[in-house]
């Protein structure tokens, strides 16, 4: 009797299981560029929320430097299709200042991540805006001062 009510519920658990996503370790793996969990970005992409597609946004950033030719693959899936809250290379390539709480973080990250894609000749529409984007905070950054 207990295996007849266990196996009537199991489809129950089962699907109760697959609703619940863990943003915050899928976050973190897309952070570390690792290919398996950027080869899950779209799948994420196409439930997210505002919230998590700007979070899954700047995660992307982050691995950008880490793993740039497979961020770029996940980009060009991202950028072929229309989602409901991700925009793509535009965001993913800029300059993520407000993730950062000092200055020197943010001259790191463009550092690493200007030779990542300097490194690969398919970055070259995400190399452009992430010059953009630094030259515009360091514009921002300069009128801050006077």
């Amino acid at each position: 009797m207990r295996r007849l009510m266990l196996s009537g519920l199991f489809p129950c658990l089962v699907w109760a299981g697959g609703i619940a996503t863990d943003w915050s370790g899928l976050l973190k793996g897309v952070e570390s560029g690792d290919q398996v969990w950027l080869e899950k970005v779209p799948e994420f992409a196409a439930k997210a929320d505002v919230k998590q597609a700007a979070a899954l946004e700047d995660a992307l950033s982050i691995a950008l430097s880490k793993n740039t030719s497979g961020v770029l693959e996940t980009l060009n899936i991202i950028d072929a299709k229309t989602w409901p809250h991700m925009i793509g290379t535009d965001i993913v390539c800029g300059v993520p200042a407000e993730l950062f709480t000092t200055d020197a973080m943010v001259e790191d990250f463009y550092q690493r991540t200007r030779l990542a894609l300097l490194e690969t000749d398919r970055g070259a529409t995400c190399l452009w805006i992430l010059e953009a984007t630094y030259e515009e905070w360091k514009a921002d950054q300069a009128r801050q001062i006077k």
